[in-house]
């Protein structure tokens, strides 16, 4: 059994913290929409006052770190 390189589980642990954050973005994103709902007839000032603007908000948040989580750690895909 070959031993994996440092480059193998900084690969494995990039990937994960991605995962991690993308899915537990869409699970806040989702929890959101479903305390806002419904969206439509609303105005911008209920809307941000609603129940589930800031679980939203942070779910999207987190899906945007997750998705750019190679740039913050440091590391560019060559």
């Amino acid at each position: 059994m070959e031993s994996e390189t440092d480059e193998e589980a900084e690969e494995r642990s990039v990937l994960w913290i991605k995962r991690f954050l993308t899915a537990l973005g869409t699970i806040f994103a989702v929890v959101g929409i479903v305390r806002q709902w419904p969206i439509v007839g609303k105005s911008y000032m209920e809307f941000i006052e609603g129940d589930g603007y800031l679980s939203l908000m942070l779910g999207l948040i987190m899906i945007v770190l997750g998705i750019s989580v190679r740039l913050l750690i440091g590391q560019e895909k060559e």
